[in-house]
């Protein structure tokens, strides 16, 4: 089903990528030391796959073909739970 993303769907879509922009900044950041990246591994990976989430949403947000969107998200989880919307 095919829209026309409005501007507040334009503007969402940038401040999700913007803090994805600063979640793999910030994470690139922590993971330059061996020592934080041995202590809170799980946690780095953590922010990793959220900065992914929020790239996805903010595709789903700014398509044209929102089911067209989800379905190219990989991220089965993800994917599952916009499917069920």
């Amino acid at each position: 089903m095919e829209r026309e993303p409005s501007q507040l769907d334009l503007l969402l879509a940038a401040e999700l990528d913007h803090a994805r922009d600063m979640l793999v900044m910030m994470g690139d950041e922590l993971a330059m030391s061996q020592e934080i990246v041995a202590e809170h591994g799980t946690a780095l990976q953590a922010v990793d796959i959220v900065g992914q989430m929020l790239g996805h949403i903010a595709n789903v947000v700014r398509a044209d073909d929102p089911h067209a969107a989800i379905a190219r998200i990989g991220m089965c989880e993800l994917k599952t739970k916009l499917t069920a919307a």
